[in-house]
């Protein structure tokens, strides 16, 4: 569960409270393990009555984060990076199983980061990975050995991504090739401007905080909601509160306006053009309406 803390007036408690909580969420897990083949098969949709959301199977556990190919939906897992079509039963997407604790979609490749799993022979934080396959073929591209990023975003050949296991936000302006580290802001999640690289927006207890320099500085958002979780690409800019609030941007995170609630607090989100998805407790949850209304996709879902 995302538990922002309440707003503090004083930034001395910010940033403990939000290491603190960050540490919690975002930490490590066990070598991830490939799934067998009999528990893909064995999951069936739901057998509520009346129910045809499907189920994911038993395989699919620990979901870091998500994303979005339009209306095909991708799955961050500790065990793998999973696919799910519209109505259907989620499947493997990744051809050698690693744990995704970071994804984010740059053009024409994913990205990806997390630890190594059991058939894997690296070390234990994989640094930058890139998939030019659309996730089925993974490659190194930066860092291995000695950044598992959490928090992963990209726009044009800037890619940003928060350290798990120092708080260090760190860019690249060369596709994640050399990176430069812009310290340790007290962010909880970031998004980057699909448009302008120089455009960030980050969440903290205190509320979203926003730059104009690439990162290197951010200031406050005047008059913005408590947001935790972000997703931004060129269709739509979405956040949520850490109690289910769903609001939107349009003029790059100046302004925002209410939109629709969830049932309860998200664990990752990830917008297109065709939807709005995002997790509540065991259930993905799914919005076609710019996330004014939200009905479940995916039940059964194991969060982090």
């Amino acid at each position: 569960m995302i538990a922002l803390p309440a707003r503090r007036r004083r930034s001395t408690g910010v940033v403990v409270a939000l290491i603190g909580g960050g540490a919690l969420l975002l930490s490590g897990c066990a070598a991830a393990t490939s799934p067998a083949p009999s528990e893909v098969a064995a999951s069936t949709p739901a057998a509520t009555t009346g129910d045809t959301v499907p189920t994911a199977p038993s395989a699919l556990e620990h979901v870091h984060n998500l994303g979005l190919e339009g209306a095909t939906l991708l799955i961050g897992s500790h065990e793998g990076l999973w696919e799910q079509q519209s109505g259907g039963v989620p499947r493997p997407r990744a051809e050698v199983v690693f744990d995704v604790m970071g994804l984010a979609r740059d053009g024409d490749r994913w990205l990806a980061s997390g630890h190594p799993g059991a058939d894997m022979e690296a070390p234990g934080n994989l640094g930058l990975r890139e998939s030019r396959d659309g996730g089925t073929t993974w490659s190194e591209v930066s860092l291995s050995g000695e950044v598992d990023f959490h928090r992963l975003v990209a726009s044009g050949s800037t890619v940003m991504g928060m350290s798990a296991g120092d708080g260090k936000l760190l860019r690249s302006t060369d596709d994640g090739t050399t990176w430069q580290d812009l310290g340790s802001p007290p962010l909880f999640d970031l998004a980057i401007d699909p448009d302008s690289a120089t455009i960030v927006i980050g969440t903290t207890p205190d509320g979203p905080v926003r730059s104009t320099d690439g990162g290197t500085t951010f200031v406050p958002i005047a008059g913005a909601p408590l947001l935790a979780l972000l997703a931004w690409d060129t269709s739509a800019f979405i956040g949520i509160s850490s109690t289910g609030l769903v609001h939107r941007s349009t003029d790059a995170g100046v302004t925002w306006t209410s939109l629709g609630k969830l049932e309860g607090p998200a664990t990752a989100l990830a917008v297109s053009s065709e939807a709005v998805v995002a997790l509540v407790g065991d259930t993905i949850v799914e919005s076609t309406d710019g996330g004014m209304s939200f009905v479940p996709r995916l039940r059964g879902v194991g969060a982090h």
